[in-house]
């Protein structure tokens, strides 16, 4: 059985890749807050509006406006689903 060793300059590529992905989830992270900033000092801009200027969907503002507990464009339109109490009517039998 043979075993494989990396040379150092694959070790050296893996480390480069590793510390992209780390400094482009903190770049993510920055921009994500900078959104959400802007929206903040923006109320009247939708999210729509926004991710026409923006490298996201609209989805995307949506979540980053929830994650940084931004008040909603609207009221939500869908309510719970709870059971209605029965009042005491006479049965169908």
């Amino acid at each position: 059985m043979t075993t494989y060793t990396p040379s150092d300059s694959v070790k050296a590529a893996v480390k480069a890749v590793e510390d992209a992905h780390a400094q482009l989830d903190e770049c993510r992270r920055k921009l994500r807050a900078a959104v959400a900033a802007d929206l903040r000092q923006q109320p009247d801009v939708t999210n729509s509006q926004a991710a026409k200027a923006l490298p996201f969907s609209e989805e995307i503002v949506r979540s980053i406006a929830r994650e940084f507990d931004l008040p909603r464009k609207r009221k939500p339109t869908v309510r719970s689903i709870k059971p209605q109490k029965r009042t005491g009517g006479k049965s169908s039998s």
